[in-house]
């Protein structure tokens, strides 16, 4: 008989903070189930924010390594935002429209 990896105590955590139900999955459905819920959200929160490629944003997320002052450059597939001049990116919550 296999036996399928449990998932960890902070797994469940997340997945509970998220609203998902966790009882008898495994670490890779519980994984994907957080992964797709985290990226639906991002993509909520992009179209409500109306962010594109151009805009100029502030970082207030609690990252050292990003600059405050950003343009998006891209939003990616994943539902991450990616900036110009820059390797770095963060989920679209992290980041606020320049007034």
């Amino acid at each position: 008989m296999y036996n399928l990896r449990q998932p960890t105590e902070k797994q469940i955590k997340l997945a509970k903070s998220l609203g998902i139900i966790t009882k008898d999955k495994s670490f890779r459905v519980l994984t994907a189930e957080i992964t797709d819920k985290i990226e639906l959200s991002s993509f909520k929160y992009i179209e409500q924010m109306h962010l594109e490629s151009g805009l100029e944003v502030k970082y207030v997320g609690n990252r050292g390594d990003l600059p405050r002052d950003l343009t998006i450059s891209s939003i990616g597939k994943n539902g991450f935002i990616y900036f110009k001049g820059t390797s770095k990116y963060c989920r679209p919550w992290d980041i606020k429209i320049k007034k």
